[in-house]
């Protein structure tokens, strides 16, 4: 008697809706730490874990800020590690599956520890940078979670011969790190407090090439995110044109484009609006969603499209099969 594994489907639901969740969570974790910085929130709480020694903290403005985005980080954290225990109980064969899970876990824990470093060292902007950096870093492993939790189970598209050829090229992957230095160079210049130093957009005071360190290093990041724009605009044109090829690409590749389009615009409405608090906030969110998009476009070709929706062990009523055959 052969045994057959019964559809997973209760399994996959909940991957997918954790999955989900938990890359909404990560946004909104960064979202929250932008607004933290722009408005100066940092040490609203100057103790770690506790705020003010205390769970419940006193109701300024400053320590609730800052006290949302300790517990978003908390509630990120319980959505990631659900997320990995369903992956290591019904999917642990999924290395796809499992690696994001486990890797966006494990950066999460790091986040945290260099949390509580940041405010210890009263906000040191080496550490701020790389606490960004990080929480990036955790954004794109839970894209790739998304992806394979909505891939598990499904079958294998008929035309499949060029899915390795947009993922895995040069232009992609060079997009990839424009886009994840660019979001670190923008955190440098404000740390730097190099942040508003050029009041006008797209010159700097009306010069292409100011003097003085910080305008050079205002303008830089504009520059670079010229070229880094460049390779985001050739993707997603690529993305499009592999549409027929890979499900997904082609409004993904919309989605990058419409995204990259909208930052554009929130940078230049930053300098034009005197770098309101509120804009710059927004500033790092529309970045956010330019990685989410490129890397959800460069996962559309990485990430196998099918996987095995089996359980890692048999079902009770397989078990009682099992059983019979032993006897």
């Amino acid at each position: 008697m052969s045994l057959t594994r019964k559809p997973d489907k209760g399994g996959r639901t909940l991957f997918r809706v954790l999955a989900v969740a938990s890359l909404v969570a990560a946004f909104a974790q960064v979202t929250l730490g932008g607004v933290v910085r722009v408005t100066g929130s940092g040490l609203g709480c100057p103790d770690w874990p506790l705020c003010h020694g205390q769970l419940i903290p006193p109701f300024e403005f400053a320590t609730l800020i800052e006290y949302s985005h300790r517990l978003s980080a908390s509630l990120l954290g319980v959505l990631v590690l659900a997320t990995v225990i369903v992956v290591l109980l019904r999917y642990r064969r999924n290395r796809w599956g499992k690696n994001s899970a486990l890797i966006a876990l494990a950066l999460v824990l790091v986040a945290a520890v260099l949390g509580g470093a940041t405010v210890l060292t009263e906000l040191a902007w080496w550490l701020r940078l790389l606490h960004l950096g990080i929480a990036e870093g955790v954004v794109a492993a839970l894209v790739i979670a998304v992806i394979v939790s909505w891939r598990v189970g499904r079958e294998e598209s008929a035309d499949t011969a060029n899915r390795g050829e947009m993922g895995k090229s040069r232009l992609t992957t060079a997009a990839l790190i424009g886009v994840f230095l660019l979001i670190l160079s923008g955190s440098y210049i404000v740390g730097a407090g190099y942040g508003s130093s050029c009041g006008t957009w797209p010159l700097c005071n009306g010069s292409l090439f100011p003097e003085g360190r910080a305008y050079i290093e205002h303008m830089a990041h504009r520059y670079f995110a010229v070229i880094v724009g460049l390779l985001v605009l050739a993707v997603a044109y690529t993305a499009w044109q592999k549409r027929l090829h890979i499900p997904g690409s082609g409004l993904s590749g919309l989605l990058l484009f419409a995204a990259f389009s909208a930052q554009i615009l929130v940078g230049a409405l930053t300098v034009w609006m005197g770098f309101t608090p509120e804009i710059k906030a927004i500033h790092l969110s529309m970045a956010t969603l330019v990685w989410i998009a490129l890397v959800f476009v460069a996962a559309l070709a990485w990430v196998p499209s099918e996987f095995d929706g089996g359980l890692d062990a048999p079902e009770l009523g397989d078990t009682a099969q099992m059983e019979g055959l032993r006897a």
